[in-house]
């Protein structure tokens, strides 16, 4: 999948937040009417249970981080003082970005706890250095490098934080991952405003409102979209035959000789040939793909012109047929003994090899109104592909 469609899945929601922010920093649009002392915690907490409910971790350890510090900031009052509340800040920002960098796991776990034990550690820390060290804090440091650039402390955790969320936001990127370098920013927004009370409101409500949204799109994720190929599941493909109307066509595309790929070269290859073919339904498929079990695919495509659907899945035949997928390993025999299925997959790297789909078409008509009709008639027509000799696309009627 391109670099900007990655940027596109993953990051239209924090996307969206982040032009919320900019609308209030522009005056654009005054959101704090809505504000309550109460929305935060609320939303925060929600975040977290729900973050646990889905087992999705990082979304739960980052909503505890900020409700620990948004409670903190409320009723401690040497963290308003000073340079530690920007210190605070910037500690936030450097924990969550060591969340995105993270998997999600148990909220339970060990790394959980570390978490945890970390924050406690973090904050004595705090407390210890607001009675010895705060000239310290709150002066300048020079870069060793580059002697005319100097930063506080808080300002050298921010850029260390907005690096390493970055990075991973850039090269392994998630919605998780994109929504919490979102949070970072605001963070950064509220430290340069001076991080006063209804700054501190503003941006805990706004980051929030984020995170609920991060685990419920996560949930919609868990739900319809296959995870071994990143492409809708058979349950998306069930529900967007509701929005159907009259005039669409349906393609069933299978893997040729999957079974075979699997026995030679093992499961890994075939799950890289699974992948690589479902990126190229979805690129060149000409419609809406969905991973409909094992090595079969389906399309949706809409409209009433069948040649232009034809044409659209021959392309992607061709890519598909054309791409040289390569392996990991050299190509084993095929003995199905136990010992030759322990090595399976285990050789020299090096190989390369080329795999090929059959298609069957069919489209809405007269005689075949209902999507299941048209989706049966499209699997006659893949039957037909492949007796004609597979790496081939056949349309019903």
């Amino acid at each position: 999948m391109p670099s900007y469609m990655y940027w596109l899945r993953y990051g239209w929601l924090p996307g969206l937040f982040l032009a919320g922010v900019a609308a209030q920093y522009f005056s654009w649009f005054d959101f704090r009417p809505l504000l309550n002392t109460e929305l935060p915690p609320l939303l925060l907490g929600c975040a977290f249970g729900l973050g646990t409910f889905f087992k999705s971790s990082r979304t739960a350890y980052a909503a505890a981080l900020l409700l620990a510090g948004y409670l903190a900031a409320g009723t401690l009052e040497w963290l308003q003082q000073g340079p530690i509340g920007g210190l605070t800040l910037g500690l936030v920002a450097l924990n969550l970005a060591l969340i995105a960098g993270s998997r999600d796991r148990s909220p339970l776990s060990g790394f959980g706890l570390l978490l945890v034990g970390a924050m406690a550690v973090q904050g004595g820390g705090l407390y210890l250095l607001s009675d010895c060290c705060r000239p310290l804090l709150a002066g300048h440091w020079p870069l060793p490098v580059i002697d005319h650039w100097q930063f506080t402390a808080a300002q050298l955790l921010f850029a260390v934080a907005l690096l390493v969320a970055s990075f991973k936001a850039i090269f392994r990127p998630d919605h998780t991952a994109i929504g919490l370098l979102a949070c970072i920013l605001v963070l950064f927004w509220l430290f340069d405003r001076g991080a006063d009370s209804e700054g501190v409101e503003l941006a805990a409500t706004a980051c929030g409102v984020l995170l609920v949204l991060l685990v419920l799109r996560s949930a919609y994720e868990l739900a319809f979209r296959d995870e071994l190929t990143g492409i809708p599941s058979r349950r998306a493909y069930s529900r967007f035959l509701l929005t159907l109307g009259r005039h669409y066509s349906i393609a069933v595309v299978d893997i040729d000789h999957f079974k075979k790929l699997n026995d030679r070269h093992g499961h890994q290859v075939g799950d890289e040939a699974l992948r690589m073919v479902a990126g190229k339904i979805a690129r060149f498929g000409g419609g809406r793909a969905f991973r409909y079990g094992g090595e079969e695919f389906v399309v949706v495509i809409r409209g009433r012109d069948r040649e232009r659907a034809e044409r659209a899945l021959e392309r992607m035949r061709d890519k598909i047929a054309a791409y040289p997928l390569q392996l990991r390993s050299v190509v084993r025999s095929a003995k199905s003994d136990s010992k030759a299925r322990r090595r399976r997959g285990q050789g020299g790297a090096g190989g390369a090899i080329k795999t090929t789909v059959s298609v069957g078409l069919a489209s809405a008509s007269g005689q075949l109104k209902s999507p299941h009709q048209v989706l049966e008639a499209a699997d006659r027509a893949l039957y037909k592909a492949k007796r004609g000799g597979r790496n081939r696309v056949c349309v019903h009627g």
